[in-house]
């Protein structure tokens, strides 16, 4: 039990610190190739909000993974995540696409890391 509530607590907390990582570092890579970048109060505010979004999503991801009897519900909690995150976001892809894209693909990735890796270990 308590390795389990560790894996949880583990996971939970580095998905939302490796998907900032991610997201900086593509979001700067691109200012220095697209140049200045256009600032939208709406996004900015999605932008901060979607850190707790993140965490809440990551958290329930950690618990889906460590606590399914199978694979397979292991990969469906995933997918509930990951559709999650993408509905969170589909308002701005109207207006913003790249900068939206590149969310949610760093969070995809970030969330999708762990099935992935657990699918491997068995």
């Amino acid at each position: 039990m308590i390795k389990r509530l560790a894996a949880i607590a583990l996971l939970a907390v580095l998905q939302p610190l490796l998907a900032l990582a991610l997201y900086q570092g593509a979001f700067e890579a691109y200012r220095q190739m697209a140049g200045s970048i256009r600032r939208d109060i709406s996004y900015g505010l999605q932008l901060q909000h979607s850190l707790y979004v993140f965490a809440a999503l990551a958290l329930g991801n950690a618990i889906w993974l460590t606590s399914g009897r199978s694979r397979r519900s292991g990969l469906i909690g995933t997918g509930i995540c990951l559709s999650l995150w993408t509905l969170y976001w589909a308002n701005i892809f109207a207006s913003m696409p790249l900068r939206s894209v590149l969310v949610v693909s760093v969070g995809v990735l970030v969330l999708l890391l762990p099935a992935v890796l657990l699918q491997r270990r068995f």
